[in-house]
Order: C-alpha cells, then sequence, then structure tokens
C-alpha cells in the first residue's frame, strides 16, 4: 500500500517491511501475539545500502505512527498498542 510516500507490507507472520522513498526496513513483530506493542525500539536500521544512515527520534515516532494506523486503519487489527 502506497500512501504518502511511504508502502508498507507484511511479507511474514513475523516481520513487517517499511519503504518510504528507495529505502527499506525490516520491522521485528509477530503478527501471532494477541497484542502488537509497537515503540521506536523497533526501528534500528534502513537495510543496506541505507544501513548507515541515522534515524532521528522523530523519525522513528513518524514510522511507528505510520505503522500503527497501517495495522488499525488498513489491516483491521483491533489489538495494537504504542508503547512509550
Amino acid at each position: 500500500m502506497t500512501m504518502n510516500g511511504y508502502q508498507i507490507q507484511i511479507p511474514h507472520f513475523y516481520c513487517l517491511e517499511y519503504t518510504d522513498g528507495s529505502k527499506t526496513m525490516t520491522v521485528d513483530i509477530d503478527f501471532r501475539d494477541p497484542v502488537i506493542y509497537l515503540s521506536t525500539s523497533l526501528i534500528v536500521a534502513w537495510n543496506p545500502p541505507h544501513d548507515t544512515e541515522t534515524i532521528t527520534e522523530l523519525s522513528k515516532q513518524r514510522i511507528i505512527t505510520n505503522i500503527r494506523n497501517y495495522l488499525v486503519n488498513d489491516r483491521g487489527f483491533g489489538n495494537v498498542k504504542i508503547e512509550d
């Protein structure tokens, strides 16, 4: 799904792919868990060749918000929580 310059896909039950422009990251989320907890600590790094690029806290917050909105609004997950 493409929106606002980013795309989110769920290729496996244990991860999510987040793409923003030419950069993609894999976010480890187990969709079998009864509650999906999202945190900026899940946002670790872009995949190569962008893996040395720093991701700011503001960007991490934006990415987590985008992921939550996608899971709740587009995929219908009712069990998504954002942790501080």
